[in-house]
């Protein structure tokens, strides 16, 4: 958006290059000023636990105990190799993990981060809640592989 107005403030006249910048900053007053305060902006906006008034909790601890025990990598299951993962991501308003946001931040074992990143993405939530709205939450979430 803002290209443009550069382009033309360098190789433009200052009167014109003015002019311009007005256009852009009325534009962008408009664009920003009343977009900030609709429900689609709050609908955006990615809350913390924190924030919220009750936050996500998984639909299902068996189908989801299921899921991490079927994504456990059977090398390090055949070793009796354990670890921790811990994962950050986003739950949307409907409860569902955003897969793209999706991060490792700590994992004992590469293989079990990397197997747990594909487990959490079918994970379902009841979703945050702030003052009765479902919101988009950041979740951290910590998942335990055992070796048995």
């Amino acid at each position: 958006m803002f290209q443009p107005c550069i382009g033309t403030f360098r190789s433009g006249s200052v009167r014109t290059s003015r002019a311009t910048l007005r256009i852009a900053a009325v534009a962008l007053a408009f664009v920003v000023g009343p977009a900030a305060g609709t429900a689609a902006a709050q609908d955006e906006k990615i809350y913390n636990i924190a924030e919220l008034t009750n936050p996500p909790k998984i639909s299902s601890s068996a189908a989801a105990a299921k899921l991490i025990q079927n994504s456990y990598p059977e090398e390090l299951k055949r070793r009796k190799v354990g670890g921790l993962v811990e994962l950050q991501f986003v739950v949307d308003a409907q409860g569902n993990v955003v897969a793209n946001t999706v991060e490792i931040v700590d994992a004992t074992q590469t293989a079990l981060g990397e197997a747990a990143k594909k487990a959490v993405t079918r994970f379902t939530f009841e979703p945050g809640t702030l003052n009765g709205n479902k919101v988009k939450t950041k979740v951290v979430l910590p998942i335990v592989y055992k070796a048995m």
